[in-house]
């Protein structure tokens, strides 16, 4: 029986063009294969890529960290107003000052003992007293400043530092 079923298998030819039209057929189906590889592979890489570009967006924005800090020196005259009117006018006005200085010793201690802050790419230190004085400090070019402001508001007194920065 056996060997009856081998003879009638051999009898069965399969047409030339039949042979042709399977072969295209599973080069077309193999084609759809690698490009749908392709594509999940891209799409897993983009994916990716967009992962890294937030986690590299996500590190150069700003933080602030803002520390109460009692400052021990009162004896500090901190110059430069950029153009923000004077405390004569009033305990109630708003005022920004910076000194630059050639050492860190001549900024007040505590405020590297804070932890520092990132703004614009640069770390600062910033740190609040309780009569509402901001404070900071930050190195520049060589140079160290410090800066204090009087009834401001967080936003605003990053908002200056950033544009010292």
């Amino acid at each position: 029986m056996e060997e009856q079923y081998r003879r009638a298998n051999d009898r069965i030819h399969v047409p030339e063009e039949l042979m042709q039209r399977t072969r295209a057929a599973v080069r077309r189906e193999e084609k759809k294969q690698k490009i749908r590889v392709i594509r999940r592979y891209t799409a897993l890489a983009a994916c990716f890529c967009l992962i890294c570009l937030g986690a590299w967006m996500f590190m150069g924005r700003d933080q602030i960290i803002v520390q109460d800090v009692e400052i021990a020196r009162t004896d500090m005259s901190v110059g430069m107003n950029l153009g923000i009117r004077d405390s004569d006018q009033g305990s109630e006005e708003r005022t920004f000052y910076t000194e630059t200085y050639d050492s860190k010793e001549e900024i007040p201690d505590e405020m590297w003992e804070l932890r520092p802050s990132r703004v614009s790419g640069q770390e600062v230190y910033i740190g609040k007293s309780d009569d509402g004085v901001w404070h900071a400090a930050f190195e520049k070019d060589g140079a160290y400043i410090y800066a204090t402001e009087k009834n401001a508001e967080e936003k605003e007194f990053t908002g200056h530092l950033k544009e010292i920065l």
